[in-house]
């Protein structure tokens, strides 16, 4: 099965890669597309990009987000880029060079989290997840012809290796801070903050397991689809910033305790599941018990930390989400959904389309053939079978013409000669 996204990555010529995850996988990247014949340049805008580009040919920008655009234009003078890579479509720097590539005509890409986890990850142009430009249409879907999915090889993401080049990553961008003193990354960007809470996170780890290790047994059994589970995100994760009616978490979870103490049977319950890569940042465990105590509902509201998620959908009635794509994985489990925020996923048939006050009591099925359908289409459009964080991560590709195409215009030299003219 051809697999579209990796003829996308390919179809350019000349590539401008802004910044990828933490670590060497942009380099990478830049190194693979070089021997498919394209000219790429790297982009560094801290001490973390600038640490694992070091062996490539880079351009570091150390001003605002706001004179980006008119540094592309600049950049674009002497190197004449047709593609825009970049990692997440939501960081300010990515936004500004959104805008000026979308009014240019200039190939925007931008990798993301893959939707379907954890052996792909994801690549579209234009925009990732509510951004995506996939239909939102079901009959878009119902009226597709048979499709099949193209093979998986499964990967293993390595977590050791992700907190390894986070370290080195922080620790650079500390380093060389005055270097790149215009700099504001997304989140914070302190390594002795996050080093204190990915501390804590390993010991909230052990003693949330110890205390919750009779959960599991009792969801399995006396709660056995007769709880919502409600399926909480990072804390500062874009999606919620900009693909949803919410500023924060805990908004969220103000609606959905009011509603289930509202409208809810009072024979089902509510599971809050923390999200694992919050866990040393935010807890939301006193938020929960003074909301579950104020609506009257503390004997059917509990929180929860490291239950393995495909347990806890397999016994749940329903899931609730911003727009995680955890929600996809609800509907792999054919379970009933309601999304409160901007999903690609959200369409009729698949999700719930009320209120949530109507969600607890409707009976309510996602149409699987239709789900079928949409993932065939989201794996084979949107997917490569790769990892951002493993021992191989590299793209495979099957399509010997892909590889063969002309590379003419391929060539190093006018990348370095454009790096002398720019590099301050």
């Amino acid at each position: 099965m051809e697999n579209s996204a990796l003829r996308l990555l390919l179809s350019g010529k000349k590539y401008l890669l802004l910044q990828g995850p933490m670590g060497p996988f942009f380099s990478d990247v830049a190194q693979w597309l070089e021997t498919h014949g394209r000219e790429t340049v790297n982009v560094v805008f801290n001490g973390g990009d600038q640490f694992y580009c070091r062996h490539r040919t880079v351009l570091p920008y150390r001003a605002t987000p706001k004179e980006f655009p008119g540094w592309l234009k600049e950049v674009c003078r002497h190197y004449t880029f047709d593609t825009i890579l970049c990692f997440g479509d939501c960081r300010p720097l990515h936004r500004e060079a959104k805008r000026w590539a979308q009014a240019k005509g200039i190939r925007f890409l931008a990798f993301e989290e893959g939707y379907l986890r954890p052996h792909f990850i994801t690549v579209e142009q234009g925009g990732v997840n509510a951004f995506s430009g996939l239909p939102r249409e079901s009959e878009f879907y119902r009226q597709l012809p048979a499709q099949e999915p193209m093979a998986i090889t499964p990967l293993s993401p390595s977590f050791s290796l992700r907190v390894g080049h986070a370290i080195t990553y922080y620790l650079m961008g500390s380093w060389y801070r005055r270097q790149f003193a215009q700099y504001r990354h997304h989140k914070s960007f302190s390594p002795v903050y996050e080093a204190r809470c990915w501390i804590r996170a390993a010991c909230r780890k052990y003693w949330y397991g110890f205390r919750q290790r009779n959960m599991m047994p009792r969801l399995r059994t006396a709660l056995d689809q007769r709880y919502y589970l409600v399926i909480l995100q990072v804390y500062n994760d874009s999606q919620i910033r900009h693909h949803s009616p919410y500023q924060d978490v805990r908004d969220y979870i103000n609606d959905v305790i009011y509603s289930f103490a509202k409208k809810a049977p009072a024979d089902q319950s509510l599971v809050i599941k923390h999200h694992p890569m919050d866990r040393g940042h935010r807890l939301y465990g006193p938020l929960i018990r003074r909301l579950s105590e104020q609506h009257k509902v503390s004997q059917r509201v509990f929180y929860v930390h490291d239950l393995p998620m495909p347990e806890l959908l397999n016994h749940a009635r329903g899931v609730v989400t911003i727009n995680s794509t955890a929600g996809i994985s609800a509907l792999v489990h054919n379970k009933p959904l309601k999304v409160m925020g901007r999903a690609l996923y959200d369409m009729r048939g698949l999700t719930f389309q009320g209120h949530l006050h109507q969600f607890w009591g409707s009976d309510f099925k996602p149409d699987m053939k239709l789900f079928q359908q949409f993932r065939t289409y989201l794996l084979n459009t949107t997917q490569i079978n790769a990892v951002y964080y493993g021992e191989n991560y590299h793209f495979q590709s099957d399509e010997e013409e892909v590889s063969r195409q002309d590379t003419s215009w391929a060539g190093a030299g006018s990348t370095q000669e454009m790096g002398k003219t720019l590099r301050p």
